[in-house]
């Protein structure tokens, strides 16, 4: 995702076209930062070095590395780095950096076992090969809780190296605006005040990138050393405010030109040919020989530079590229291989083939709508089911109302009610964490949304993530005392995204909401064959209904037709192209000439419909011609019935407790806004099913203070155990432990 304001910074003052040298090898350590260093804390070699090398950031022509051998066990490589030290100040409301003595090179250790450590330096270059005498260390006890591993059975969390449960809390903090790392100084206390534990930070050209062109880059396999400096900086920040850190590598727009956000930034890549690079085109990224040894070769350094971090909880290849499964196998051997401290490796976008790959330790998916879909809550949930299959842990990373836009133009008074449902529906749902969302700058922050995160953390902290096996509660579909049948609008919103999904055949329940994820976004022109859903739903309505498509953007012309059980009941023509006759008023609300594709694309955020009599139908929607629409949702009117109940009932147990989420659905950021009643469900009942038999204590929590209202007993047998809801207004949540 792209959606805050992009500020390329000038970095003026910055060092990394370093010279070569032609120095005769040798080698020393001109000092340690602590002969006794806290465990999983900073050892830190400077070295002296004179060595013959043309780039000091190719291995295959100066390479340096220590071992560090442990009391018990094999000894470590860690390679070392080349570093200069900067000084960051605020001048106005722009970061200002200088370089603060010559570049030097490092190495960073952190010791995770106790007791007397011995180390010994090695440099080789093309003249020889050299070696310091040893020397050691001690590591002494911490507080540090280590490093973030996956786990559980199966690894469906995660848990630092004591067996501490880390349940992600937080947000996407991916780039700072002029103020430069100042902003982060802002941010992240606030963040972990309110119990945020958990960010997404990028490296790209405008944020903490290390390999670019242009001002104060060098092209590819050189590197900037005073972005770097500020990456330290903002690890710093974080690891002072107990937050774990998410870092991505680099994102889609490095391989395209043009788009939404003018995030295309193919042109600048410096593995494009036209900057120096091997690459003559985006695609040979993924193939080309040197551009892989390149790549590697920058993983190297930033494994050697950060990898001692233990607040750096993962490192993830790409934001939204579609690379191919053998390049990130590849790539994550090599990163497991070359980071002496095994962190976490994932990516995005993943599919089957990458997420089977050993080597990626868990899984993520990106979700937004474009202003039409009212609650997120849905999504993510069956977004996570649709991931169990893969036994690792899984994140919705980013979401938010709108792609296009910031949260804070359909919540103009910072409600957080998206946030609040999307961060619940995550937590209990088995994700590994709330769902993250995008608009950090734009929304959370000048909304003081903070406290949003406050009662999950309280609600995570007291749930044992990581003991026995956690697995999907079976919920009976809640129900109310029998009354008077009415009937309301079945509104599914697909998250089906720009792929062939994996069904055409729908079939619409009236006391059930399918699962969103395999409901087409998108409906494509023969033009787009390899792509193509012709998506049929199959429907039983009990009194006359209508069947409507939200249609929100159109690409060039759609030709949309309705078919109903195989008679074509309605054609409408749609075109993104603007009138030829100005006295014509368009269709759609605004259009843009998309140079990137050659065409228009138009917004037309409208209806429409076609009637169903009573009966069992089917209603088949095709794109005949044109290229593609984009679908906000699918409605049935007056077709779901009161007599199931408008909650979502999200549940995990591990057989002894139970974590359960209750969502009065009505309660939703687009209701809030608009100041919609929004009825409150009373008397609702259901029973769970998946705790062993024996006595419970059923914790009420308030979901919007992070305290629980009330304890009730209950008991579980072999056929489940009963709940009597509270009045439900918002949301509720529930912890189910042993008595």
């Amino acid at each position: 995702m792209y959606g805050a304001t992009i500020l390329i910074l000038c970095l003026a003052g910055t060092a990394g076209d370093v010279l070569p040298s032609q120095s005769p090898l040798a080698l020393s350590v001109a000092g340690i930062n602590n002969t006794t260093v806290p465990r999983y804390g900073l050892c830190e070699l400077t070295l002296r070095l004179s060595a013959t090398y043309d780039n000091p950031f190719d291995p295959g022509d100066i390479d340096v590395w220590g071992m560090f051998t442990p009391p018990e066990g094999p000894p470590i490589r860690v390679n070392a780095y080349l570093d200069q030290d900067f000084t960051h100040k605020l001048e106005g409301d722009h970061e200002v950096d200088a370089a603060s003595g010559e570049p030097v090179w490092k190495i960073r250790f952190a010791p995770r076992l106790l007791g007397r450590w011995h180390y010994q330096v090695f440099a080789k270059d093309r003249t020889g090969y050299v070696q310091t005498g040893p020397a050691t260390f001690r590591a002494v006890r911490s507080d540090d809780p280590g490093f973030v591993k996956a786990a559980g059975n199966p690894a469906r969390y995660f848990a630092f190296e004591n067996g501490q449960p880390f349940f992600a809390v937080g947000e996407n903090m991916c780039w700072a605006g002029k103020r430069g790392t100042f902003d982060y100084e802002d941010w992240l206390p606030a963040l972990s005040r309110a119990g945020g534990n958990w960010i997404r930070l990028w490296m790209i050209s405008w944020n903490c990138g290390i390999e670019w062109t242009g001002d104060g880059y060098f092209g590819a396999g050189r590197y900037n050393l005073m972005t770097a400096s500020r990456l330290d900086r903002i690890f710093d920040l974080a690891a002072q405010n107990a937050v774990q850190v998410m870092l991505c590598l680099g994102t889609y727009g490095e391989f395209t030109t043009g788009g939404y956000f003018n995030e295309g930034q193919w042109n600048a890549n410096p593995y494009n040919v036209a900057n120096g690079g091997p690459c003559a085109q985006p695609a040979d990224f993924w193939a080309n020989e040197q551009a892989r040894k390149l790549y590697q070769r920058r993983l190297r350094y930033l494994a050697a530079r950060y990898g001692w971090r233990a607040n750096l909880c993962a490192w993830e290849f790409w934001n939204e590229a579609i690379e191919p499964a053998a390049w990130v196998a590849e790539m994550a051997a090599y990163l497991k291989g070359t980071d002496a401290f095994g962190h976490l490796v994932s990516t995005t976008y993943g599919d089957k083939d990458v997420w089977k790959i050993p080597n990626v330790d868990f899984t993520m998916t990106h979700h937004y709508g474009q202003g039409d879909v009212a609650d997120s809550s849905p999504v993510i949930h069956f977004d996570a089911r649709n991931h169990d299959a893969y036994a690792k842990p899984h994140l919705m990373a980013e979401f938010g109302i709108d792609w296009r836009n910031s949260d804070n133009p359909y919540d103009p008074q910072f409600k957080g009610v998206n946030l609040h449902n999307g961060l619940w529906a995550s937590a209990c749902s088995g994700n590994a964490g709330g769902a993250m969302i995008w608009y950090w700058d734009g929304y959370v922050h000048p909304g003081n949304l903070y406290a949003t995160f406050t009662p999950l953390r309280t609600f995570a902290d007291k749930t044992p993530w990581t003991h026995g096996r956690w697995r999907r509660l079976r919920i009976d579909a809640p129900r109310v005392p029998a009354g008077d049948e009415t009937f309301r609008d079945l509104i599914i919103a697909p998250s089906c995204g720009w792929k062939r999904c994996p069904t055409e055949e729908f079939t619409l329940k009236a006391d059930s909401v399918p699962d969103p994820t395999t409901f087409p976004s998108f409906i494509y022109a023969p033009v787009k064959s390899d792509i193509r859903t012709r998506p049929v739903f199959h429907l039983h309505c009990e009194r006359p209904c209508q069947f409507i498509v939200h249609v929100d953007s159109v690409s060039h012309s759609a030709c949309l037709q309705f078919l109903l059980d195989g008679q074509l009941a309605r054609t409408i023509a749609l075109s993104a192209c603007p009138p030829t006759d100005s006295n014509v008023k368009p269709e759609f609300e605004k259009t843009d000439f998309r140079n990137e594709y050659g065409l228009y694309q138009a917004i037309f955020n409208k209806d429409y419909a076609i009637d169903i009599p009573v009966g069992e139908h089917a209603v088949q929607l095709e794109v005949t011609d044109g290229d593609w629409l984009s679908v906000g949702n699918y409605r049935v009117t007056n077709y779901t019935s009161s007599r199931y109940v408008n909650l979502q009932c999200y549940g995990m147990t591990n057989g002894n407790t139970a974590v359960l989420w209750l969502h009065n659905a009505d309660h939703n950021w687009k209701n809030v806004r608009d100041g919609n009643p929004i009825p409150t469900i009373a008397n609702a009942e259901t029973t769970i099913h998946g705790l062993n038999p024996g006595r419970y204590t059923i914790e009420w929590w308030d979901t919007w203070q992070g305290r629980i209202d009330q304890r009730v007993p209950s008991a579980a047998t072999q056929t489940g155990l009963g709940i009597a809801m509270p009045p439900i207004e918002k949301d509720i949540a529930a912890r189910i432990v042993p008595r």
